[in-house]
């Protein structure tokens, strides 16, 4: 992640990321569906390794919590619910994780030029990368600015997880995505030229 000031500028953020996950146990208490949901979804970032368990008893002196809530779509058959997190939430110190980051500039073609280019061709194919932001991981060094409070249930003992890959909510995370998925054009277009083409 880009930073335009100093982590350490950062206050304490622990108590406004549990007062989040209470709220949100709160919510998930009345409703099952939404509740089996979240669950199933965290687990995910478990069993794919997009999250580790913190198990070291000190806190390192420069950490972020992020809080995190859940948005339930019932109509989208893809994504039907969504984890955000918020990155903007300030700490003690009044800085948030993203007011102290460059977002890193908008590097993907104008929209004007994508336009353009549908008009060249008689077929226009459109593609997603799927859990593209997941697919990338952040440096170990900078997670435990990505961490957060998950429990399973709700009298379970909150456990603290730091987050392994880049982060939908953070500034630079659009950067971070569509910068990778350039450089591995760049790497790999040797070995898949029609690929990198496309990428």
């Amino acid at each position: 992640m880009p930073f335009k000031e100093d982590p350490s500028c950062l206050g304490e953020s622990r108590k406004k990321a549990e007062k989040c996950l209470n709220s949100l146990w709160n919510r998930l208490r009345r409703e099952p569906k939404l509740c089996e949901l979240y669950k199933i979804f965290m687990q995910e970032y478990l069993h794919m390794g997009h999250m580790e368990e913190v198990i070291e008893y000190e806190e390192p002196d420069v950490n972020y919590y992020i809080p995190h809530h859940c948005v339930f779509r019932p109509v989208s058959n893809t994504t039907p619910l969504r984890v955000v997190y918020n990155a903007s939430a300030l700490t003690s110190s009044g800085k948030s994780l993203n007011c102290i980051q460059f977002n890193g500039g908008t590097i993907q073609d104008d929209l004007w030029s994508i336009m353009l280019r549908f008009r060249k061709h008689k077929f226009a194919f459109v593609a997603d990368i799927k859990k593209m932001y997941r697919m990338i991981l952040i440096d170990p060094n900078q997670s435990d600015l990505l961490r957060i409070l998950f429990k399973a249930e709700v009298n379970d003992p909150i456990k603290v997880y730091k987050l392994c890959i880049v982060t939908y909510g953070t500034s630079s995370a659009l950067f971070l995505a569509t910068r990778t998925v350039q450089q591995l054009a760049k790497d790999e277009g040797k070995d898949f030229p029609l690929a990198s083409c496309v990428l």
